[in-house]
């Protein structure tokens, strides 16, 4: 799948003290959204391998454009050369689906967020999404939902965190997040044509209770 997104994310994030739920979890330091809520905005693009290549495969990168209470961006212009915060998800294609005009795909795989003070993101170098230190680490389902007509595509990715890990900010030392918490992505983009990429995206993310 080619895709070329534009997709807005948001994961409402909650900035507390050194809590008890955080001491409890022993964690120094305070907590974002220790009570199970995360707010986040996030843009990016997908390589997908070409067709008949098996096991499709599927590699989704860029950085976050907001983190409530956090400072997102080294500097102007605000774009993925001077983000502090990026992300990888690395996933597999175990169906598709075909309904009219529409292609339906599921993938599992996994979402990871990064720390980068490096701020040294390129979407020429992929790899350059990856090469921060992991502080959030998810098992995530994803549905996407493809124009065959048009190019345009949504998608779906339900997350659920097996590992977080504390990262500084300024003079705190926060954690994003808990293990077993769920939370939720939407995307919206469209395919591009001729890859690399496959497509552009940015989107939102929420918590679910």
């Amino acid at each position: 799948m080619r895709k070329v997104a534009v997709v807005a994310a948001t994961m409402l994030v909650a900035l507390t003290g050194a809590t008890v739920g955080a001491l409890a979890r022993g964690i120094k330091g305070e907590a974002i959204a220790p009570g199970g809520d995360l707010s986040l905005e996030l843009v990016g693009q997908v390589t997908n391998t070409p067709l008949g290549v098996t096991p499709a495969t599927s590699s989704q990168y860029g950085y976050l454009s907001y983190l409530r209470g956090l400072q997102v961006f080294e500097a102007e212009p605000e774009n993925e050369t001077d983000a502090l915060f990026t992300f990888y998800v690395q996933a597999t294609t175990t169906r598709v689906l075909s309904d009219g005009p529409l292609r339906v795909l599921t993938r599992v795989g996994k979402l990871t967020i990064y720390h980068d003070p490096s701020a040294n993101g390129s979407f020429d170098k992929p790899d350059t999404f990856r090469d921060g230190a992991p502080i959030l680490v998810a098992g995530l389902r994803q549905q996407v939902v493809i124009d065959t007509v048009t190019g345009a595509f949504t998608t779906h990715n339900l997350n659920q965190i097996t590992s977080t890990t504390g990262f500084r900010s300024g003079s705190r030392e926060l954690h994003l997040g808990r293990v077993g918490q769920k939370f939720e992505t939407v995307l919206s983009g469209h395919q591009n044509m001729p890859p690399p990429p496959s497509g552009y995206f940015a989107g939102y993310t929420f918590g679910r209770t």
